[in-house]
């Protein structure tokens, strides 16, 4: 079996492991493998213009959204190794906290298993995310905070700090697989995996291999401090709250007023506003799993057992 190793050496958990180390366990595995630096999207659509047999992603969840965006639909199979900082992919996929040396090895007899992505369609253009797309109070810090600038924790709270202090609730009017919701929002997120961002586990029931996005919105229509969504998030509880709504459908579609609304870690604002529909892309990608018998369960991702695994 032949592999191509995309490996992201700067990401946040990478310990040190080089290149050559992931290459060699990959070889030990069984796989004829090779790696060549991605440090521009065109290298990286270069690589992957003829992809072998296994394209193993190793780095953070913006490392495997890159990967797996070029690979959905294409029925090339896509290892992931944790080696960021949140790693809600991996999560998801509940390898989350496993050595990246013994996630290779195990892949010396993979389990197999599907997962799903998102698709979008907007002004402009399509576009495809991993974890969550949204609007709100998420989507306007991350456009404050610009992760394209150097990552850190002060500038996030510092973000989140001006987003919450501004930032107004506004009639949102938006469709869940036909049916109508027309509300003022503070938030919504069209939830793929269990957790975003730094791990903020806004659905943790999300399964993403299940055909279905769970939609999360949290509406003005009842005052609830600070402190009660943090105790909800932290308990994993955060449906139960009053003004929060939780909703499993295959397709989102929203008016858009052109204000910030993210893919992941990208975000889009527009002066004008538009349309925008998100929808579940089911089975998009193989994805190949170590034949571990434990798994760490995670912020974001399930324990032993693995939904949808064959």
């Amino acid at each position: 079996m032949r592999a191509t190793l995309i490996h992201n050496p700067n990401a946040g958990g990478a310990n040190a492991l080089s290149s050559n180390d992931l290459l060699l366990t990959l070889k030990n595995a069984g796989y004829e493998a090779w790696y060549s630096p991605t440090e521009t999207p065109e290298e990286l659509d270069q690589v992957l213009a003829q992809p072998t047999d296994l394209v193993v992603a190793a780095g953070g969840d913006g490392t495997v959204r890159a990967v797996a965006e070029r690979l959905a639909g294409q029925g090339t199979p896509l290892a992931v190794v944790p080696m960021g900082t949140a790693n809600n992919v991996a999560g998801a996929l509940g390898i989350f906290g496993q050595p990246p040396l013994k996630i290779l090895g195990g892949l010396a007899e993979p389990r197999k298993r599907p997962m799903d992505a998102g698709r979008v369609r907007a002004p402009w253009g399509e576009d495809f995310f991993l974890e969550a797309a949204g609007w709100g109070l998420f989507a306007s810090t991350l456009h404050v905070y610009d992760p394209e600038g150097e990552k850190s924790v002060l500038r996030g709270i510092q973000a989140g700090l001006r987003t919450v202090t501004d930032f107004q609730a506004k009639q949102l009017r938006m469709w869940c697989d036909g049916e109508e919701v027309n509300e003022p929002l503070l938030l919504l997120e069209a939830m793929n995996t269990p957790a975003l961002s730094h791990r903020v586990r806004l659905a943790p029931q999300a399964d993403p291999a299940d055909g279905l996005l769970d939609v999360v919105t949290v509406a003005d229509t009842a005052r609830v401090n600070v402190l009660s969504y943090i105790t909800g998030l932290l308990g994993e509880r955060l449906e139960e709250l009053p003004n929060v709504s939780i909703r499993r459908c295959k397709q989102v579609r929203l008016e858009w007023d052109g204000s910030p609304f993210h893919l992941d870690a990208e975000v889009h604002n527009q002066d004008e506003p538009g349309e925008i529909e998100v929808e579940v892309w089911p089975g998009a990608l193989e994805i190949w799993l170590p034949a571990l018998e434990e798994t760490q369960p995670a912020p974001g991702g399930s324990g032993v057992r693995v939904p949808g695994a064959v």
